[in-house]
Protein backbone atom coordinates (compact mmCIF):
# COMPACT_ATOMS: atom_id res chain seq x y z
CA UNK A 1 0.00 0.00 0.00
CA UNK A 2 1.16 3.65 -0.62
CA UNK A 3 0.65 5.61 1.96
CA UNK A 4 1.22 9.08 2.89
CA UNK A 5 2.07 10.12 6.60
CA UNK A 6 1.27 13.66 7.21
CA UNK A 7 2.20 15.70 10.26
CA UNK A 8 2.76 19.45 10.42
CA UNK A 9 6.17 21.48 10.76
CA UNK A 10 7.35 23.93 12.97
CA UNK A 11 11.07 24.48 11.88
CA UNK A 12 13.69 23.58 14.20
CA UNK A 13 11.16 22.77 16.79
CA UNK A 14 10.95 18.72 17.66
CA UNK A 15 9.08 16.63 20.32
CA UNK A 16 7.03 13.30 19.88
CA UNK A 17 4.76 14.08 17.43
CA UNK A 18 7.57 14.38 15.10
CA UNK A 19 9.60 11.44 16.52
CA UNK A 20 6.26 9.58 16.01
CA UNK A 21 5.75 10.07 12.11
CA UNK A 22 8.72 9.37 11.75
CA UNK A 23 9.29 6.29 13.42
CA UNK A 24 5.54 4.78 11.76
CA UNK A 25 7.24 5.95 8.56
CA UNK A 26 10.13 3.83 8.84
CA UNK A 27 7.84 0.81 10.52
CA UNK A 28 5.75 1.16 7.53
CA UNK A 29 8.60 0.76 5.03
CA UNK A 30 10.18 -2.24 7.00
CA UNK A 31 6.79 -4.03 7.02
CA UNK A 32 6.50 -3.81 3.13
CA UNK A 33 4.35 -0.63 2.64
CA UNK A 34 5.64 2.17 0.60
CA UNK A 35 5.46 5.04 2.94
CA UNK A 36 6.28 8.73 3.03
CA UNK A 37 6.41 11.67 5.43
CA UNK A 38 5.05 15.15 4.32
CA UNK A 39 5.52 17.68 6.82
CA UNK A 40 3.31 20.68 6.26
CA UNK A 41 4.80 24.31 7.07
CA UNK A 42 2.42 25.39 10.21
CA UNK A 43 2.75 28.94 12.70
CA UNK A 44 0.19 29.98 14.75
CA UNK A 45 1.49 33.56 15.48
CA UNK A 46 0.02 35.67 15.04
CA UNK A 47 -3.08 33.56 15.38
CA UNK A 48 -4.75 34.58 12.37
CA UNK A 49 -2.32 32.55 10.36
CA UNK A 50 -3.79 29.35 11.01
CA UNK A 51 -5.88 29.94 8.84
CA UNK A 52 -4.25 30.43 5.90
CA UNK A 53 -3.03 26.63 7.24
CA UNK A 54 -5.88 25.31 7.35
CA UNK A 55 -6.78 26.50 3.73
CA UNK A 56 -3.44 25.14 2.66
CA UNK A 57 -4.40 21.93 3.75
CA UNK A 58 -7.69 21.46 2.63
CA UNK A 59 -6.42 22.74 -1.35
CA UNK A 60 -3.42 19.89 -0.87
CA UNK A 61 -4.47 16.66 -3.28
CA UNK A 62 -2.62 13.58 -2.87
CA UNK A 63 -2.59 11.61 -6.13
CA UNK A 64 -1.05 8.12 -6.27
CA UNK A 65 -1.78 7.38 -2.65
CA UNK A 66 -3.49 4.80 -1.42
CA UNK A 67 -4.15 6.06 2.24
CA UNK A 68 -3.59 8.86 4.32
CA UNK A 69 -2.46 8.55 8.13
CA UNK A 70 -2.63 11.99 9.61
CA UNK A 71 -1.67 12.97 13.09
CA UNK A 72 -2.10 16.71 14.24
CA UNK A 73 -3.97 19.96 13.40
CA UNK A 74 -4.24 21.36 10.45
CA UNK A 75 -2.26 17.88 8.98
CA UNK A 76 -6.01 16.17 9.54
CA UNK A 77 -7.48 18.54 7.57
CA UNK A 78 -6.03 16.85 4.06
CA UNK A 79 -8.71 15.65 1.91
CA UNK A 80 -8.54 12.25 0.70
CA UNK A 81 -11.11 9.16 0.85
CA UNK A 82 -9.01 6.58 2.64
CA UNK A 83 -7.78 8.98 5.54
CA UNK A 84 -7.19 7.56 8.92
CA UNK A 85 -6.44 9.75 11.67
CA UNK A 86 -3.90 8.83 14.77
CA UNK A 87 -4.31 11.72 16.53
CA UNK A 88 -1.88 13.14 19.22
CA UNK A 89 -3.71 16.24 19.38
CA UNK A 90 -5.82 19.12 18.24
CA UNK A 91 -5.09 22.57 18.84
CA UNK A 92 -5.16 22.27 22.36
CA UNK A 93 -5.03 26.10 22.92
CA UNK A 94 -8.38 26.75 21.93
CA UNK A 95 -9.74 23.95 23.81
CA UNK A 96 -8.73 22.43 26.89
CA UNK A 97 -6.53 25.13 26.76
CA UNK A 98 -8.67 27.74 26.85
CA UNK A 99 -8.68 29.84 30.10
CA UNK A 100 -5.35 28.27 31.45
CA UNK A 101 -2.09 30.35 31.42
CA UNK A 102 -1.08 28.00 28.50
CA UNK A 103 -3.74 29.20 26.50
CA UNK A 104 -1.15 31.70 24.16
CA UNK A 105 -3.95 33.64 22.17
CA UNK A 106 -5.20 36.83 23.61
CA UNK A 107 -9.03 37.19 23.85
CA UNK A 108 -9.53 39.58 20.95
CA UNK A 109 -12.31 39.61 18.90
CA UNK A 110 -10.15 38.24 15.86
CA UNK A 111 -8.76 35.75 17.76
CA UNK A 112 -12.19 34.29 19.11
CA UNK A 113 -13.28 34.80 15.56
CA UNK A 114 -10.12 31.86 14.70
CA UNK A 115 -11.12 29.66 18.22
CA UNK A 116 -14.58 29.57 16.42
CA UNK A 117 -12.89 28.76 12.62
CA UNK A 118 -10.87 26.13 14.37
CA UNK A 119 -13.55 24.32 16.25
CA UNK A 120 -15.72 24.46 13.65
CA UNK A 121 -13.61 23.04 10.85
CA UNK A 122 -12.43 19.84 13.46
CA UNK A 123 -16.27 19.03 14.16
CA UNK A 124 -16.71 18.61 10.01
CA UNK A 125 -13.55 17.42 8.39
CA UNK A 126 -12.40 15.24 11.43
CA UNK A 127 -15.53 13.73 10.50
CA UNK A 128 -13.96 13.02 7.05
CA UNK A 129 -11.64 10.29 8.81
CA UNK A 130 -12.94 6.36 7.74
CA UNK A 131 -11.27 5.47 11.33
CA UNK A 132 -10.00 8.34 14.58
CA UNK A 133 -7.16 6.29 16.94
CA UNK A 134 -5.54 8.53 19.31
CA UNK A 135 -2.18 7.93 21.18
CA UNK A 136 -4.23 7.78 24.68
CA UNK A 137 -7.48 7.65 26.40
CA UNK A 138 -6.74 11.02 27.26
CA UNK A 139 -6.84 12.02 23.84
CA UNK A 140 -9.94 10.34 22.93
CA UNK A 141 -11.70 11.82 25.82
CA UNK A 142 -10.86 15.70 25.10
CA UNK A 143 -11.79 14.33 21.45
CA UNK A 144 -15.40 12.95 22.76
CA UNK A 145 -15.74 15.88 25.49
CA UNK A 146 -15.06 19.26 23.04
CA UNK A 147 -16.19 17.81 19.74
CA UNK A 148 -18.61 14.61 20.23
CA UNK A 149 -16.74 12.59 18.24
CA UNK A 150 -15.78 8.89 18.91
CA UNK A 151 -12.21 7.47 18.90
CA UNK A 152 -10.25 4.24 19.98
CA UNK A 153 -6.72 4.38 21.44
CA UNK A 154 -3.89 2.94 19.75
CA UNK A 155 -0.75 3.10 22.41
CA UNK A 156 2.62 4.24 20.57
CA UNK A 157 5.37 2.26 20.97
CA UNK A 158 9.33 3.67 21.25
CA UNK A 159 11.45 3.23 17.44
CA UNK A 160 13.76 1.39 19.21
CA UNK A 161 14.31 0.37 22.83
CA UNK A 162 17.63 -1.98 22.44
CA UNK A 163 19.95 0.57 23.62
CA UNK A 164 18.11 1.43 27.02
CA UNK A 165 19.17 -0.31 29.61
CA UNK A 166 19.30 -0.66 33.54
CA UNK A 167 22.63 0.99 34.85
CA UNK A 168 23.78 2.41 38.50
CA UNK A 169 21.86 4.33 40.80
CA UNK A 170 23.12 7.99 40.64
CA UNK A 171 22.43 10.67 42.28
CA UNK A 172 20.60 12.69 39.98
CA UNK A 173 16.94 13.05 38.71
CA UNK A 174 17.17 13.27 35.18
CA UNK A 175 14.70 15.31 32.97
CA UNK A 176 14.70 14.71 28.98
CA UNK A 177 12.53 16.52 26.31
CA UNK A 178 12.03 20.04 24.70
CA UNK A 179 12.27 23.07 27.21
CA UNK A 180 9.37 24.78 27.57
CA UNK A 181 6.63 26.39 29.75
CA UNK A 182 4.07 23.42 29.61
CA UNK A 183 6.55 20.87 30.18
CA UNK A 184 7.67 23.16 33.17
CA UNK A 185 11.14 21.81 33.37
CA UNK A 186 10.99 25.54 35.27
CA UNK A 187 9.18 24.24 38.08
CA UNK A 188 11.79 21.69 39.00
CA UNK A 189 14.69 24.30 39.09
CA UNK A 190 12.56 25.95 42.00
CA UNK A 191 11.79 22.48 43.34
CA UNK A 192 15.64 22.27 43.90
CA UNK A 193 15.82 24.95 46.53
CA UNK A 194 13.80 22.92 48.61
CA UNK A 195 15.34 19.64 48.92
CA UNK A 196 17.01 18.79 51.94
CA UNK A 197 19.30 16.11 50.53
CA UNK A 198 22.18 16.21 47.88
CA UNK A 199 19.97 14.91 45.14
CA UNK A 200 20.70 16.64 42.21
CA UNK A 201 18.72 17.52 38.47
CA UNK A 202 19.80 17.26 34.75
CA UNK A 203 17.73 18.65 32.18
CA UNK A 204 18.32 17.76 28.88
CA UNK A 205 16.45 18.96 25.65
CA UNK A 206 16.41 22.06 23.10
CA UNK A 207 14.93 24.75 24.52
CA UNK A 208 11.70 25.92 22.11
CA UNK A 209 12.83 29.54 22.23
CA UNK A 210 15.29 32.02 24.04
CA UNK A 211 12.60 33.01 26.57
CA UNK A 212 12.35 29.24 28.42
CA UNK A 213 16.33 29.12 28.89
CA UNK A 214 16.85 32.38 30.46
CA UNK A 215 14.12 31.85 32.94
CA UNK A 216 15.90 28.12 34.12
CA UNK A 217 19.19 30.67 34.37
CA UNK A 218 18.05 33.14 36.09
CA UNK A 219 16.40 30.44 38.41
CA UNK A 220 19.66 28.65 38.61
CA UNK A 221 21.41 32.04 39.59
CA UNK A 222 19.35 33.37 42.22
CA UNK A 223 18.94 30.11 43.95
CA UNK A 224 22.65 29.54 43.30
CA UNK A 225 22.15 26.11 42.37
CA UNK A 226 24.72 26.02 40.15
CA UNK A 227 26.36 23.14 41.77
CA UNK A 228 23.05 20.96 41.82
CA UNK A 229 21.48 21.73 38.14
CA UNK A 230 22.50 21.01 34.87
CA UNK A 231 21.14 22.26 31.72
CA UNK A 232 22.58 20.49 28.23
CA UNK A 233 20.24 22.83 26.15
CA UNK A 234 20.64 20.96 23.02
CA UNK A 235 19.15 17.70 21.28
CA UNK A 236 20.98 15.01 22.74
CA UNK A 237 21.53 11.77 21.08
CA UNK A 238 19.78 8.53 21.39
CA UNK A 239 22.73 7.11 23.28
CA UNK A 240 23.68 9.79 25.54
CA UNK A 241 20.19 9.79 26.95
CA UNK A 242 20.25 6.29 27.00
CA UNK A 243 23.49 6.92 29.39
CA UNK A 244 21.91 9.22 31.17
CA UNK A 245 19.01 7.88 32.04
CA UNK A 246 20.71 4.50 32.89
CA UNK A 247 22.57 6.02 35.79
CA UNK A 248 19.90 8.31 37.14
CA UNK A 249 18.16 7.84 40.44
CA UNK A 250 15.24 8.57 39.16
CA UNK A 251 13.43 10.53 36.13
CA UNK A 252 10.79 13.37 36.39
CA UNK A 253 8.61 14.26 33.75
CA UNK A 254 5.71 17.09 34.63
CA UNK A 255 3.76 18.85 31.89
CA UNK A 256 0.71 20.05 32.52
CA UNK A 257 -2.22 18.04 31.10
CA UNK A 258 -0.02 15.55 28.77
CA UNK A 259 -1.67 14.14 25.84
CA UNK A 260 -0.27 10.36 26.83
CA UNK A 261 2.13 8.76 28.99
CA UNK A 262 5.10 10.69 27.28
CA UNK A 263 8.60 9.33 25.31
CA UNK A 264 9.98 10.28 28.61
CA UNK A 265 8.03 8.11 31.15
CA UNK A 266 8.74 5.24 28.87
CA UNK A 267 12.48 5.97 28.46
CA UNK A 268 12.83 5.71 32.13
CA UNK A 269 11.24 2.56 32.15
CA UNK A 270 12.85 0.42 29.85
CA UNK A 271 15.74 1.75 31.81
CA UNK A 272 14.19 0.77 34.85
CA UNK A 273 13.49 4.20 36.50
CA UNK A 274 11.31 5.55 39.11
CA UNK A 275 9.38 8.40 37.34
CA UNK A 276 8.43 11.38 39.51
CA UNK A 277 4.82 13.58 37.80
CA UNK A 278 2.24 15.98 38.76
CA UNK A 279 -1.35 15.40 39.87
CA UNK A 280 -1.95 17.01 36.46
CA UNK A 281 0.11 15.78 34.23
CA UNK A 282 -2.61 13.92 32.14
CA UNK A 283 -2.04 11.09 30.39
CA UNK A 284 1.53 10.13 32.81
CA UNK A 285 -0.77 9.01 35.32
CA UNK A 286 -1.82 6.27 33.41
CA UNK A 287 1.42 4.27 34.34
CA UNK A 288 2.86 6.47 36.64
CA UNK A 289 1.09 5.08 40.00
CA UNK A 290 1.85 6.65 43.31
CA UNK A 291 3.95 4.39 45.37
CA UNK A 292 4.15 1.66 42.52
CA UNK A 293 6.26 3.31 39.49
CA UNK A 294 7.10 6.29 40.84
CA UNK A 295 5.78 9.40 43.06
CA UNK A 296 2.70 11.71 42.09
CA UNK A 297 2.76 15.27 43.57
CA UNK A 298 1.57 18.14 43.55
CA UNK A 299 2.13 20.69 41.21
CA UNK A 300 4.49 22.38 43.30
CA UNK A 301 7.99 23.26 43.86
CA UNK A 302 7.37 22.11 47.69
CA UNK A 303 5.55 18.97 46.69
CA UNK A 304 8.49 17.66 44.09
CA UNK A 305 11.16 18.62 46.45
CA UNK A 306 10.23 16.03 48.70
CA UNK A 307 9.24 13.95 46.08
CA UNK A 308 13.08 13.73 44.74
CA UNK A 309 14.21 13.64 48.47
CA UNK A 310 12.66 10.58 48.48
CA UNK A 311 14.17 8.85 45.55
CA UNK A 312 17.43 9.87 47.49
CA UNK A 313 16.67 8.49 50.67
CA UNK A 314 16.08 5.60 49.81
CA UNK A 315 17.66 4.07 46.90
CA UNK A 316 16.71 0.81 47.26
CA UNK A 317 13.33 1.50 46.90
CA UNK A 318 14.26 3.63 44.06
CA UNK A 319 15.09 0.66 42.09
CA UNK A 320 12.33 -1.45 43.23
CA UNK A 321 9.77 1.28 41.88
CA UNK A 322 11.85 1.32 38.50
CA UNK A 323 11.74 -2.62 38.15
CA UNK A 324 8.08 -2.05 38.72
CA UNK A 325 7.89 0.38 35.52
CA UNK A 326 9.55 -1.56 33.42
CA UNK A 327 7.52 -4.74 34.26
CA UNK A 328 4.26 -2.17 33.69
CA UNK A 329 5.52 -1.05 30.15
CA UNK A 330 6.16 -4.61 28.91
CA UNK A 331 2.99 -6.01 30.14
CA UNK A 332 1.41 -3.53 27.96
CA UNK A 333 1.87 -5.63 24.76
CA UNK A 334 3.07 -2.12 22.96
CA UNK A 335 4.37 -3.59 19.37
CA UNK A 336 5.23 -1.57 16.46
CA UNK A 337 3.22 -4.93 14.53
CA UNK A 338 -0.07 -4.45 16.31
CA UNK A 339 0.38 -0.77 15.32
CA UNK A 340 1.10 -1.57 11.49
CA UNK A 341 -1.67 -4.11 11.17
CA UNK A 342 -4.28 -1.50 12.96
CA UNK A 343 -3.43 0.90 10.88
CA UNK A 344 -3.15 -0.63 7.89
CA UNK A 345 -6.48 -2.67 8.32
CA UNK A 346 -9.01 -2.66 5.40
Amino acid sequence: MKILVANNCVPFVRGGAEHLAEALTEKLNEFGHQAMLVRIPFRWEPPAKMLESMLACRLMRSPNVDRIIAFKFPAYYLPHDNKFLWLVHQFRQVYDLWGTPYQGMEETPENLAVRRSIIEADNTYLREARKIYTNSATTSARLERFNQIPSEVLYPPLLDTRHFRFGETGDYIFCAGRITTSKRQHLLVEAMQHTRTNVRLVIAGKSEDAADAQQIAQLIARHNLAGRVTVIDRFISEEEKAAYFADALGAAYIPFDEDSYGYVTMEAFYSGKAVITTTDSGGILQVVREGETGYVAEPTAPALAAAMDRLYEDPARARVLGRAGYDLIQSMGLTWEHVISTLTAA
